[in-house]
């Protein structure tokens, strides 16, 4: 069941310019349902051969919702985007990374 809220987070480039001249980025929140899921043994293996450090996977019941993000928020931690899988549901499987905390006042509502 898709019972626990996400918000892929995407991040926008402004007109505006910062002190150094470079365009100011804006996120933007797309809030979802999802299924979470841990990471298996085998999956977890795999990727350590490969350098990465996988820690949870959330599964989207619609892939059309995904468009690109690099990372997302569950709870107050801020995951980055490891791989995505599409399903022969139309699910999308999104494995993340690299958790950082007490991001939840960002987001609101």
């Amino acid at each position: 069941m898709y019972n626990e809220i996400i918000y892929l987070v995407r991040e926008i480039r402004t007109e505006e310019k910062d002190q150094y001249g470079d365009p100011v980025k804006v996120p933007e929140y797309t809030k979802l349902f999802a299924k979470v899921k841990s990471i298996g043994q085998k999956e977890f293996y795999q990727a350590q051969t490969a350098g990465a450090k996988p820690e949870i996977k959330f599964v989207i019941p619609d892939c059309l919702d995904y468009s690109g993000q690099q990372q997302l928020i569950y709870g107050d931690i801020r995951y980055q985007v490891l791989r995505t899988y599409q399903t022969d549901k139309n699910e999308l499987e999104i494995t993340c990374y690299g958790g950082v905390r007490n991001v939840s006042a960002a987001v609101s509502g």
